[in-house]
């Protein structure tokens, strides 16, 4: 798809760094409400590593080239 962030280089629409700010909102609301979300637990500790890399910028699905194990 032509507006893909990929064929963009990863240009934001939706950062790293607001994807990471849900996540913890998101962890943060299920601890309250006393429930176990260990995929978003996951997906948190993925993005945090994945944004003190230096990639807060780039759209969230960047993190695609991390998991892929290729440098951001």
């Amino acid at each position: 798809m032509p507006g893909s962030p990929a064929n963009r280089d990863y240009q934001p629409g939706f950062t790293t760094a607001m994807m990471l700010k849900d996540l913890k909102l998101a962890q943060a609301a299920s601890q309250v409400a006393g429930a176990c979300t260990p995929m978003g637990a996951q997906a948190s500790q993925l993005y945090q590593l994945f944004a003190l890399g230096g990639n807060e910028g780039l759209d969230f699905s960047a993190i695609i080239k991390m998991i892929e194990g290729h440098a951001a």
